[in-house]
């Protein structure tokens, strides 16, 4: 049987993933994949997959134990992501 897509202007035959996002969380880089232009984010005890795109930064610049802060993506598909992830502020030392 064959079946046919039918395409329409402005819209998607492809249904939109369902995500859920917004809550921001921190957290330290586990793993990073310069290669791939990807890392591993370990925040409450899970690994969230990043990609350098979604840095708010210099990817380049993060390094495995780094402090960050990032917006937790709940995808349903593909599982948690992280967005606008950035370094988190070092906290100043008391004169």
């Amino acid at each position: 049987m064959l079946m046919a897509i039918q395409f329409s202007r402005g819209k998607s035959a492809v249904p939109a993933r369902p995500v859920h996002a917004g809550k921001v969380t921190n957290g330290r880089i586990k793993l990073m994949i310069r290669g791939q232009g990807s890392g591993i984010i370990t925040a409450a005890r899970r690994d969230i997959f990043f990609h350098k795109s979604d840095v708010r930064g210099a990817f380049w610049e993060l390094n495995p134990g780094d402090k960050v802060v990032f917006e937790l993506l709940e995808d349903a598909i593909s599982g948690p992501r992280a967005q606008n992830v950035k370094a988190a502020k070092a906290a100043r030392k008391p004169r």
